[in-house]
């Protein structure tokens, strides 16, 4: 097995000289006498003897003052790239069958699959410091000539120049060069702990020694006197310091040790589901039943799929890490309905039961570059573009139309001309209305947008069996302005998100105050900012909102109820008050006023003259 990665790209000589500083000295705590960081170093440009300090220097700074030279000759300022560091390394296998010389030129040859490895200044240095041999290239991206040495895609061409090696050298298969076996992947984690640990212990070493050497003559005495006399040894208190950390630095490892088992046996569980899988139901059924979810990653511009992931108490792993041949292409390609099974994709339903066309149906009649193929199981049919290969991937169809023509399936990855032609083939089937299910938010936004494109008069044509799916602003990009009579249809539809029904509604009262001519609508904007619901004031008459608009009310003046409960007794007291009482009463009574007056005042007259009296 040959693997090969692009680890990083630099620009600038300081740069260069901390890459070579890096593969030379650093990760000390990976270098000891027992495994030693720099075994050796190999170059294109002469003989390196890293045993002398000196000459191993004196042989950079000339490496580095040739790639500079050959950089000089380039003149394009894009070219802005000085070096590549790679890495190669080989299974274990492999590493058994070769010696590092032979792997090492071998690593050479497969580099010079896509660079001119001959012309061009490179560093090797083989490393055995994550337990296994392999090879960090230090690679000038200019020849000799000065001509630039930088590909595109150059993952991509990295791994076809691999499977190449592999096949020639009959090394251990990866990629394109095994068949469609199942295989579980390693575990990326258990090196990088392994690592964490040796670094660990290599700086507790280290901040030991140097608190040692901070012992004054006195704490060397008691050092000595101390490991003398007791079973244990002397420790200060800038030791007993460091070992408190270095101990909490132990149970930290432990703990994200545990939880990368956890992790593994996750993903173990996952493989075994998908290994023993009959079909995409069988295995999404038993992910549901042990509780792990499935989510297909879109891109964020054109909502294509471009990955999966799975998820387990708080915790995501993606396909690829779970094994080669779980990544979301692989799994299409063992299960083809994998994501339609999966994800439900949306579909539009007839609000209306239409009557079913006797003619047949023919996409080619609606749009040319679009083909059919009826599904004898349900006798659907099944709508592809036209330079799709049906044979080959019968389930990658545009849309399905059912055998009734009253339901409409969308594929898998659907575009804005799938959109329309699902309208279109809607309104070729009679349909009045439609209603779209399984959809998200933006894919409402698109349906609504190709039908209000087909016809401006389609705007609501499409509605969502999940309410107010829209935000304002969504629907202000279908079409704005919006009109009264939209805005009162988006409202009474429930089609605008909680958060902004507030504003729609603000803005549809500002309009209808707008028209001064209309009292009707003057009176329905009244109505609204009074607090009654658009429901009830879509159920008003013209008549009844031009009431409200004058007297604020939707009952009429002769309908209101006169209360005769209303004693002005009270008002005995004072002649000219009982008047005025009276003056008050005339507005809500059929009573004659002057006839009540003179019968009050004939009853008054006895309290008149006592008052006289006294």
């Amino acid at each position: 097995m040959a693997i090969a990665k692009l680890l990083h790209e630099g620009e600038t000589v300081k740069q260069l000289k901390n890459i070579i500083r890096y593969n030379t000295v650093a990760k000390e705590y990976l270098n000891s006498p027992d495994n030693p960081r720099l075994l050796q170093a190999l170059s294109n440009l002469g003989i390196i003897d890293i045993s002398d300090p000196v000459a191993y220097q004196d042989f950079m700074d000339g490496f580095i003052e040739e790639i500079k030279l050959n950089k000089s000759q380039s003149t394009n300022k894009r070219q802005s790239k000085l070096y590549a560091h790679e890495m190669i390394s080989f299974e274990d296998e492999d590493n058994a069958r070769f010696s590092q010389d032979e792997l090492a030129q071998i690593s050479v040859e497969l580099l010079g699959d896509l660079y001119d490895m001959e012309n061009t200044p490179y560093l090797t240095y083989p490393q055995r410091d994550n337990g296994r041999l392999h090879f960090h290239y230090i690679r000038e991206l200019h020849n000799s000539n000065g001509d630039y040495q930088r590909v595109k895609n150059s993952k991509r061409k990295m791994r076809v120049a691999c499977e190449k090696i592999e096949r020639k050298y009959n090394l251990t298969p990866t990629g394109n060069n095994v068949s469609d076996e199942i295989r579980p992947t390693n575990d990326p984690m258990a090196k990088v702990m392994k690592n964490r640990k040796l670094e660990a212990d290599y700086k507790h070493q280290k901040n030991l020694s140097a608190a040692k050497e901070q012992n004054t003559p006195l704490t060397k005495l008691k050092r000595k006197s101390y490991d003398l006399l007791m079973e244990d040894t002397y420790q200060s208190e800038a030791e007993m310091t460091e070992h408190t950390a270095y101990e909490q630095v132990q149970q930290n490892l432990v703990e994200k040790t545990q939880v990368n088992q956890k992790l593994e046996a996750v993903k173990q569980r996952i493989f075994n589901l998908y290994k023993s899988a009959n079909d995409e139901a069988d295995f999404i059924e038993q992910l549901d039943k042990q509780k792990i979810t499935v989510e297909i990653l879109k891109h964020a511009k054109s909502a294509k799929n471009k990955g999966i992931v799975f998820h387990y108490q708080g915790e995501t792993i993606s396909g690829g890490k779970i094994s080669s041949s779980m990544t979301l292409g692989k799994i299409k390609k063992r299960f083809p309905n994998f994501i339609h099974t999966l994800e439900k994709p949306p579909s539009l339903r007839a609000t209306f039961k239409q009557q079913r066309k006797m003619l047949d149906f023919q996409i080619e009649n609606i749009n040319r570059y679009y083909k059919q193929q009826r599904n004898n199981a349900n006798g659907d049919i099944l709508i592809y573009f036209g330079k799709k290969n049906i044979a080959a991937r019968p389930y990658n169809f545009n849309i399905v139309l059912s055998s009734d023509r009253s339901l409409i399936r969308f594929g898998s990855s659907t575009n804005s001309y799938d959109l329309t032609l699902s309208i279109n083939v809607a309104l070729e089937n009679r349909w009045k209305a439609a209603t779209l299910t399984n959809s998200s938010p933006d894919f409402l936004k698109r349906m609504m947008k190709a039908a209000y494109d087909k016809d401006p008069k389609l705007l609501f044509f499409v509605q969502s069996d999940t309410p107010n799916q829209l935000s304002y602003a969504d629907l202000k990009e279908i079409k704005s302005p919006l009109t009264i009579d939209e805005l009162k249809t988006a409202l009474t539809n429930k089609l605008i998100s909680k958060n902004d029904i507030a504003t729609v509604q603000q803005d549809l009262i500002k309009q209808l105050e707008l028209d001064k001519n209309s009292h009707a609508n003057l009176g329905y904007a009244n109505a609204l900012k009074s607090g009654f619901i658009l429901d009830e004031l879509e159920k008003k008459t013209s008549e009844e909102l031009k009431q409200f608009y004058q007297h604020n009310t939707f009952q009429a003046p002769s309908q209101k109820t006169t209360d005769t409960t209303k004693n002005p007794a009270s008002l005995t007291n004072d002649i000219d008050g009982r008047a005025d009482c009276l003056e008050a009463l005339k507005a809500e009574t059929a009573i004659h006023p002057q006839d009540q007056l003179n019968k009050d005042l004939d009853e008054l007259k006895p309290h008149r003259n006592h008052f006289k009296h006294n």
